[in-house]
């Protein structure tokens, strides 16, 4: 009996229907009957799964079996195809026989007669399984011989199979390949996954449970399993459970995957399939049918017959009009054309939309006065000073009109960066799609410094995750047309994102980026990187100066984290100063986040110092620079912290509450701005008594800091506000080591003055919001000068035997153990006092501990035990 290989391979799933087909096919070969057989299918979509398990199925069964497998580098091989096939029916002493009778004068079209008279003496008298994939790819000598080849070998057993994504008659037509008499062709059809033979995919692959939040990226992989594959492998990459904060590297991975196989695809299609898709990649949005037809070149049959083609390649959406089915794949797909050869596109194609808007009166809209498409706008037109914040909308239309018109690949890019900018305010994400495409479509030596100001407003954005992804593809791709040193600035942002990102490392390695900066962006990313570990302050001083001293040739983000730097080193003039120059800059330069997140940092420095009004003044011009709506999801928490304790150091808890109940941050350990969220939340906690609650967050916040390498305890006190929530909880020792450790940090550092004084403003506001702080007064000098750690009672005295003994009890819990001792209940002590109940129960259940007793009698026996004896 013969043994059918299985189908339970993860490639093969979804295709028991074309896997059946064949089998049947299979079976009338062994009985003599001949077939020629197409699977076809779009990208990804496993074809080439399918044809091996027909292969297998045939050798299987004995019968004779010839495989070619072609390729873009076979295409460029004459008879190549016959020359695999031959190879796989033949033994090596049939092949050296057939070589040795060869002379050196034969032609080589005697050659090639030969090698298909053996293949058909093999074919003659026992049934042969002809296994060609890729037809599509195959070299157009091998396709001629092999269309004679095939119908004079069909007068025996002969079953061929071939897999295309196009229809064959497009590829024989395409290499001159005529048969001489029509046969009869069967086509298996390979189709697009259900949502529940994707998941079997995918679970199959890894070899346990996907959640269903991960199948949202079998849409990008166009529901093929070649592609899913990748996802799988990603997945299996990963190491640990999946979240909601994997869907995106995963989509990432399938449109990469997405992209490679349609690309390969791409290479082996007709000229005119390739110049229609190129075509629809720059005017499919804007143009009709007749006109996409005229840029492609291509008339009516011509047209119809590339649409079929490209659409069974599942690189056009099913819709009226031709339309890309991913039109992030428009990027790749004219990164294989040349500058000139993009310019000529882009102007043909403005030309033909200039005559459709001017029918529709669309050139109204024109600025400058231009009445008509074919007038181009000048530079001075866009650097026109933008439009009123209310006229947003119309700027970005405007805008997107100019991009059809005829201009040069580096007008283009610029273009696409002013209308960044102007959707940064109306459509956010928008913006960030326009300014990948000057990075990963307009890279070229012309377009370099524009390329660089996109991968800067990109990451000012605040998505370091999407931003370290694109900047290190595009340092990929210029490494062999950038000069290195205008690399720089580049690598400078790729570490900055690298720095502030979160979640896997990269598949590539980040730009690279010495500690021996070569460029003022270099020196920049450095300090602050040294800033955030407190390490040489010396250094980091020398560092950001150097770079803040040209501030031209240094990206926005880069100076921002130059004067950051300063701050931490505690030049608190210069930082502030060159914060006010950035955002001067950036609104001179449509860069609204860019001034935005200066705006920001110049809040935190404000509120580092205890200036809480001037927080909320700064934190103000940033939401108007930049609407809080539009800001990204990934640096909204650090903006909600801000203003939560800018409120609570001007008295306005209750504000600051509701500011953190509409705060939202990204899942756990996403972004580096979530610590800051964590820690404004704590100080919430500790003014509403939850020591406990305070400190889970203030743990979580301190654990993300340390991940990030981050130590500079100028950035966020944690662990004196970590130290408070001990205390509450009765641990004095613990709150005093992490006092102590924390010193020891701002001292090596050399900023003990300004970290003393930070430690002051925080401990202070929380003691005006009702938060008992024993070392509010305390610590005024560095560790390195004490004998001992401090007190909770301040610094440690000589002891004296014969002082009174000391008071274990804080002034705020002898208030309330008097008012136990004087017979009032909780609730009266806490009107008594002006306190809630919970904080007495509080403050009550740490004189229990700190007393040694259990309860409130034996708490009232051991205070009038002691008034006795006093």
């Amino acid at each position: 009996m013969t043994a059918i290989p299985a189908s339970s391979s993860p490639q093969l799933v979804g295709r028991q229907a074309v896997l059946d087909s064949l089998d049947g096919f299979v079976r009338r070969l062994e009985s003599g009957v001949s077939d020629i057989v197409v699977v076809t299918g779009p990208v990804g979509s496993g074809r080439s799964a399918v044809l091996q398990w027909a292969v297998d199925r045939a050798r299987a069964s004995g019968l004779a079996v010839g495989v070619a497998r072609c390729s873009p580098r076979e295409s460029r091989l004459p008879y190549g195809a016959i020359t695999q096939l031959l190879g796989t029916l033949c033994r090596p002493s049939r092949i050296g026989a057939l070589a040795s009778g060869i002379g050196p004068t034969s032609r080589p079209t005697d050659t090639v007669a030969r090698m298909c008279d053996t293949l058909l003496a093999l074919s003659a008298g026992r049934p042969v399984l002809l296994a060609l994939d890729d037809l599509h790819l195959a070299d157009p000598h091998s396709l001629r011989r092999l269309v004679g080849l095939i119908h004079r070998a069909l007068q025996g057993a002969v079953l061929a199979v071939v897999t295309t994504p196009v229809p064959v008659r497009q590829v024989l037509t395409a290499a001159g390949a005529r048969p001489a008499a029509p046969r009869p062709v069967r086509t298996l059809r390979l189709g697009a996954l259900t949502t529940a033979e994707a998941r079997c995919v995918l679970e199959a692959r890894v070899g346990h449970p996907v959640p269903r939040s991960v199948l949202t990226v079998a849409g990008v992989a166009g529901w093929s399993p070649a592609v899913l594959h990748a996802v799988a492998d990603r997945i299996a990459a990963l190491g640990r459970p999946l979240g909601g904060d994997a869907v995106p590297q995963l989509t990432a991975a399938a449109r990469t995957a997405w992209s490679a196989r349609a690309l390969t695809t791409l290479r082996g299609l007709p000229k005119s399939v390739v110049s229609l898709l190129r075509a629809t990649a720059v005017g499919g949005q804007r143009l009709d049918p007749g006109r996409l037809a005229a840029l492609a070149g291509l008339d009516d049959g011509a047209f119809t017959d590339a649409v079929d083609a490209l659409r069974a390649c599942g690189l056009l959406a099913d819709t009226g009009t031709p339309r890309l089915r991913h039109p992030w794949f428009a990027d790749d797909v004219l990164a294989g054309m040349t500058g000139p050869e993009r310019d000529l596109l882009h102007r043909r194609a403005a030309a033909l939309h200039g005559r459709e808007s001017s029918c529709s009166g669309a050139n109204a809209q024109l600025p400058g006065g231009a009445t008509s498409p074919a007038c181009p706008w000048t530079p001075s037109d866009l650097a026109a000073s933008p439009p009123p914040r209310q006229t947003a909308d119309l700027a970005t239309a405007t805008l997107r009109h100019s991009l059809g018109e005829p201009v040069t690949e580096v007008e283009r890019a610029r273009r696409l960066i002013r209308l960044a900018a102007a959707e940064t305010v109306t459509a956010p994400q928008a913006a960030d799609g326009r300014l990948r495409q000057v990075m990963l479509r307009h890279l070229s030596r012309e377009t370099w410094p524009d390329v660089l100001d996109a991968a800067d407003l990109l990451l000012s954005r605040g998505d370091a995750e999407t931003a370290r992804w694109v900047i290190a593809d595009v340092h990929q791709r210029a490494l062999t047309k950038i000069p290195d040193d205008e690399l720089r600035p580049l690598r400078a942002l790729g570490r900055l994102a690298h720095k502030e990102k979160s979640g896997l490392p990269l598949v590539a390695p980040p730009p690279a980026h010495s500690d021996r900066p070569g460029h003022p962006a270099q020196s920049a990313v450095l300090a602050w990187t040294l800033a955030t570990r407190a390490e040489n302050r010396a250094g980091v001083l020398e560092l950001a100066r150097t770079a803040l001293d040209e501030p031209a040739s240094v990206p926005f983000m880069c100076r921002i984290a130059a004067a950051r730097a300063l701050l931490c080193a505690d030049d608190l003039s210069t930082g502030l100063d060159q914060l006010d120059a950035v955002a001067a800059d950036a609104r001179r330069r449509d860069a609204l986040a860019a001034a935005a997140q200066a705006l920001l940092s110049r809040a935190e420095a404000h509120l580092r110092v205890g200036r809480g009004e001037e927080t909320l003044r700064d934190l103000t011009a940033a939401t108007r620079a930049l609407p809080p709506p539009s800001w990204h999801s990934l640096l909204a928490p650090r903006l909600a912290a801000a203003e939560i304790l800018a409120l609570i150091r001007c008295g306005r808890v209750a504000e600051a509450r509701r500011v953190s109940e509409s705060a939202h941050s990204r899942p756990e350990g996403h972004s580096v701005t979530t610590p800051f969220l964590l820690y404004a939340r704590a100080e919430l906690a500790l003014i509403d008594q939850d020591a406990a609650r305070a400190l889970l967050l203030l743990e979580e916040c301190g654990r993300m800091l340390r991940a990030k390498r981050w130590r500079n305890p100028l950035l966020l006190p944690w662990r004196s506000a970590a130290a408070v929530a001990h205390h509450h909880l009765g641990a004095p020792a613990t709150a005093d080591d992490l006092l102590l450790r924390e010193g020891e940090v701002a001292e090596r550092w050399g900023t003990w003055g300004a970290f003393t004084a930070l430690r002051a403003h925080t401990h202070a506001a929380l003691k005006r919001n009702g938060v008992e702080v024993p070392w509010a007064a305390a610590a005024a000098e560095p560790p390195s000068a004490r004998t001992s750690p401090p007190s909770p009672n301040g610094p440690t005295a000589v002891t004296d035997a014969n002082a009174p003994e000391r008071d274990p009890l804080t002034p705020s819990e002898r208030d309330v153990a008097d008012l136990v001792l004087a017979g009032l209940a909780n609730r009266e002590i806490a009107h008594r006092l002006g306190l809630a109940t919970r904080t007495v129960e509080l403050r009550l259940t740490h004189t229990y501990r700190k007393l040694g007793v259990k309860g409130r009698a034996a708490l009232v026996a051991q205070l009038r035990a002691r008034h006795t004896a006093g």
